[in-house]
């Protein structure tokens, strides 16, 4: 179905119980967006667009005239806005780096609204002042608990994978 490199002109149809399956560019599964080619551009900018829809909608809480402190205001985004813009990030977490660098840019942006920050001071700042991690190191983090977690799984299919993936 899906592999990386040019696709084939003369693809075989397939049949699933006599009906003809027909072939997609893309597939939405459990919330991901499955390209073709596996490049995660369609499920990164759909991440971005439902990050910034929820981002007008508690904008008065954590926008630049908010009455709420700034721990507060932090304590929103890792809560409710940073697991929808990593959101499957356990899979897609290894895209090219100019897909990654939209999620980092969607958050820096919207940790430069919560503090009110002027213009030069530098993200990386922020995020020290904040106590906040990285989007690149937060995707690790959940990627390790994630691979974690599945070792001490008790379905057989899983663990069957697991002993595929180890031995390959």
């Amino acid at each position: 179905m899906f592999r990386k490199g040019h696709p084939r002109n003369n693809l075989q149809s397939l049949t699933f119980f006599k009906e003809e399956l027909s072939w997609d560019k893309e597939v939405k599964y459990l919330g991901l967006i499955l390209d073709s080619k596996l490049t995660f551009h369609s499920q990164i900018k759909y991440n971005t667009d439902k990050f910034w829809a929820k981002v007008h909608v508690i904008i008065p809480l954590i926008g630049r005239k908010s009455p709420l402190s700034l721990n507060n205001k932090v304590l929103l985004l890792n809560q409710i806005l940073r697991p929808i813009l990593t959101y499957a990030s356990q899979i897609w977490g290894l895209a090219a780096k100019t897909h990654l660098k939209k999620v980092k840019i969607m958050q820096n942006k919207i940790l430069s609204i919560m503090t009110n920050g002027p213009w030069y001071i530098r993200n990386d700042v922020i995020h020290k002042d904040l106590k906040l991690e990285s989007t690149k190191n937060h995707i690790q983090v959940i990627s390790r608990t994630f691979f974690q977690q599945i070792t001490r799984n008790t379905n057989p299919t899983i663990l069957e994978q697991l002993n595929f993936t180890n031995n390959n």
